[in-house]
């Protein structure tokens, strides 16, 4: 009976330690939103994901919670040191400093303010962002003047930026009674990093201001590279940015220190085996492979990604990472299934490009039905068709044969936009090839695309060049034309476009191409066009109208590139409609 008394005993009071424990671990953070229609905000100390060129990388690491109708949320957690987390919202993003038992009260609104454990600690991250800011916004300001230095001035300018941040945190410091080791690297990594980043940029940069290449100290890329093996900062934004660029500048191999961007440039392959050699942990290795191949299966056919999965197979031990990127990589190749067919229409050497088509309800082979032929967008360089399956399965649910089609691209086969046109007269001149075994009209072919993707839809019709040999005994001009986010003027900007066409920017942009009797044009465009200004849009408009072509369009105002806004898309999709309607596309499909 004793022995039974003293053995409930022992388990009651192991049961109270750990729950007392759990309780001293736990960690509370509530807050409130200002005005926002976002539903739900993140807590995360998880690695952040890396962003590229062409979209927002979406952070879903962490904890989630709703906002409720007056504004208020709430995060419990339970941690046994202390770390740092991000809270997320939007592209609004607050880093804090959370250790156990701690309770942290966040308003988020246009001034933000942050109370309860650690305050001054967390407030004072939030000061040394907006000097951090400031310090990049003057190079921002002075972006020219600094890159036109020669490498030991440009390092005395920013090592002086640089100092200035470090007075402003020693200030903080010595106003505090004790700083924690682990805040203090936080604040040392988040002024140290920035520097490296733009350290990193001066030898492309010199040359994009002055076109001289650089003169560098033999020692600059290990000097850049100190700091590089830091795991524990994956969750920095300034570490995994500067870590990131790191990445892509030794990818570019005997152009790492020149002006790369200008060159077309293979990246799946180049930028997998830079992770691969790279003198760091396996940490930071699997975390980069991760974040590649992620990237990959939003950006790249799961056919040109393919290779590199097998060689990582080959060597990697970390089998959850691999399991994880197997399923991504499948439903990537299980996409590729929706189309009623996917036929290669051109070969070029070892590069096959394919024709993904939808086909209506009941179509037979015998039909005279329009054709949709979309070309995808991703700045000449990314991108895939399975981008257009979902605008091919609405048209040919409306009874059109619809293809979206593959072209070559600049990050997947290092060629020039050049190349992406002639696949692209080659998509048309195949389609009106083939017009008999696919059903199509010959005659009501239609060109379109998204950013440039419209681009290449346009200029089947404007240009006249860059016609490669097949199928050359019919015409790669379409009958209509729609685009929507086209670029139309490829000669302004930094040179980009020089660059990747090879000195031929001009020959390739619309708006010094538009002549008269071009098939019609129904072309969308917004006001907040960040990568193809609207006023070029209304230079191309008033070319078009001044050789009395065919032009209709629609201009969205507060509407981006990339049309996310779920009202101008369906406006965009009705407008198409009534078009096509209107023109004998979806009417009168003759069988």
């Amino acid at each position: 009976m004793v022995q039974s008394s003293i053995l409930g005993f022992i388990i009651l009071f192991l049961s109270c330690g750990k729950s007392i424990q759990k309780k001293e671990n736990k960690v509370t953070v509530i807050g409130n939103v200002g005005s926002s229609h976002y539903k739900e905000i993140r807590l995360s100390n998880k690695p952040i994901p890396l962003e590229n060129e062409w979209s927002v990388a979406n952070d879903t690491s962490g904890l989630v919670t709703t906002i409720d109708n007056k504004g208020n949320f709430k995060f419990e957690f339970e941690t046994d040191k202390p770390s740092f987390h991000r809270i997320i919202l939007g592209d609004k993003i607050v880093q804090l400093y959370l250790n156990s038992n701690d309770s942290v009260s966040v308003t988020l609104d246009s001034i933000i303010t942050i109370d309860g454990s650690n305050f001054q600690l967390n407030r004072y991250l939030l000061n040394q962002k907006t000097e951090l800011a400031k310090s990049e916004g003057y190079i921002f300001r002075n972006l020219e003047s600094l890159y036109a230095l020669d490498e030991i001035k440009f390092r005395n300018q920013l090592d002086s930026l640089e100092a200035s941040n470090l007075k402003h945190y020693n200030k903080f410091k010595s106003d505090f009674e004790s700083v924690p080791l682990k805040f203090e690297e936080q604040c040392l990594s988040n002024i140290d990093y920035q520097y490296k980043y733009y350290r990193l940029l001066y030898p492309s940069g010199h040359e994009i201001v002055t076109s001289n290449k650089a003169e560098l100290p033999t020692d600059f890329f290990d000097e850049v590279s100190e700091g590089l093996d830091k795991y524990h900062l994956l969750n920095n934004k300034k570490y995994v940015t500067y870590l990131d660029k790191y990445v892509e500048i030794i990818s570019k191999g005997d152009l790492k220190n020149r002006r790369y961007d200008l060159k077309p440039l293979e990246k799946i392959h180049s930028r997998f085996s830079t992770i691969k050699n790279l003198a760091v942990n396996q940490e930071i290795k699997d975390y980069l492979f991760e974040q590649h191949f992620k990237i990959c299966n939003t950006n790249y056919s799961s056919k040109n990604w393919s290779v590199i999965l097998n060689d990582f197979e080959k060597d990697s031990k970390n089998k959850k990472l691999l399991s994880k990127i197997k399923r991504d990589y499948q439903k990537s190749v299980d996409l590729r299934k929706q189309p009623n067919e996917i036929k290669t229409y051109k070969r070029v050497g070892d590069v096959e490009l394919e024709a993904h088509i939808f086909y209506p309800k009941d179509h037979q082979k015998g039909n005279h039905r329009s054709a949709y032929l979309y070309f995808h967008g991703g700045g000449w360089s990314l991108g895939m068709a399975e981008a257009g399956y979902d605008a091919c399965k609405r048209m040919a649910e409306k009874g059109m044969v619809a293809i979206s089609f593959e072209y070559r691209l600049i990050d997947v086969h290092g060629n020039i936009i050049q190349k992406s046109l002639e696949d692209a007269k080659s998509a048309i001149r195949w389609t009106r090839h083939q017009a008999s075994d696919l059903g199509v009209d010959l005659n009501r072919i239609v060109a379109t695309g998204f950013s440039a993707g419209a681009h290449l839809a346009a200029s089947t019709a404007i240009i006249d060049d860059f016609v490669s040999e097949d199928n050359n005994d019919v015409s790669s001009v379409p009958n209509l034309v729609i685009t929507k986010s086209s670029s139309y003027d490829l000669t302004k900007g930094d040179g980009w476009f020089e660059g990747v066409s090879r000195g031929q920017a001009l020959s390739i942009s619309l708006l010094q191409n538009v002549k008269t009797n071009l098939p019609p044009f129904l072309s969308f465009h917004t006001t907040e066009d960040h990568l193809a200004p609207i006023y070029e849009f209304f230079q191309f408009k008033a070319a078009m109208e001044s050789h009395k072509n065919d032009f209709q369009f629609q201009v969205f105002k507060e509407v981006g590139h990339f049309f996310r806004d779920k009202d101008a898309q369906e406006k965009v999709n009705s407008l198409t409609d009534e078009y096509l309607v209107s023109r004998g596309y979806l009417m009168d499909v003759k069988d």
